[in-house]
């Protein structure tokens, strides 16, 4: 049997906030029974100085350093026709990475948690890919989009269009697509048709 990608948005450690929470518990339940190579992203300087914590849960760890300014991330959008939330993790050390473990190590399964990281997936797949999506992010730029008014309300109005045709297109390519309740399940396959959609709640386990 193969090893597991973890591709992360923020390294899940510490576990001490949502996401990160989520992120720890799984990684901690997949290192019980596979070797699991951890590449992530941090954008705080804690992450990187405790990151040690996470060597016995993984067999090799590239965390690599997000300071992208969201000036930049929003000009790429543009300019690139993408939602923000994929240029903002735009990253060539993380693509290195990617393919570097890749080409090195038997994977078999990549686990990619939140959607912004999908963009690092190989073209086609050849492993299982489980999406833990969490929650639906356009939905909620849909209702932010309600709301707003002006350049801001069609900035969220783009950026909920984008991201579900990517939610869409990455719930196709993937083996199954992760929430965190049955009403986020429920929502995505009503808007998007998707049928490999489950439900994982989230633990409280941080240890």
């Amino acid at each position: 049997m193969g090893d597991i990608l973890f591709l992360a948005h923020r390294v899940p450690y510490p576990p001490d906030r949502g996401d990160k929470i989520r992120g720890f518990n799984v990684l901690k339940f997949l290192s019980e029974r596979k070797r699991v190579h951890l590449i992530a992203f941090a954008d705080d300087t804690r992450d990187m100085k405790r990151k040690g914590g996470l060597a016995k849960f993984t067999g090799n760890r590239s965390i690599i350093w997000r300071s992208k300014p969201r000036a930049v991330a929003a000009f790429e959008a543009l300019i690139g026709r993408k939602p923000i939330s994929l240029t903002a993790f735009e990253n060539r050390p993380l693509r290195e990475a990617v393919d570097n473990i890749l080409a090195r190590h038997s994977i078999d399964t990549i686990y990619v948690f939140s959607s912004q990281m999908a963009q690092y997936l190989p073209a086609r797949p050849r492993q299982r890919v489980i999406m833990d999506f969490c929650d639906m992010d356009s939905a909620k730029f849909a209702g932010y989009a309600k709301t707003a008014t002006g350049p801001t309300q069609w900035f969220m109005k783009r950026e909920a269009k984008m991201l579900h045709n990517h939610e869409r297109s990455v719930a196709n390519r993937a083996d199954a697509s992760l929430f965190v309740s049955e009403a986020e399940a429920e929502l995505f396959r009503s808007k998007t048709g998707a049928e490999r959609v489950h439900v994982v709640e989230n633990g409280i386990d941080t240890v």
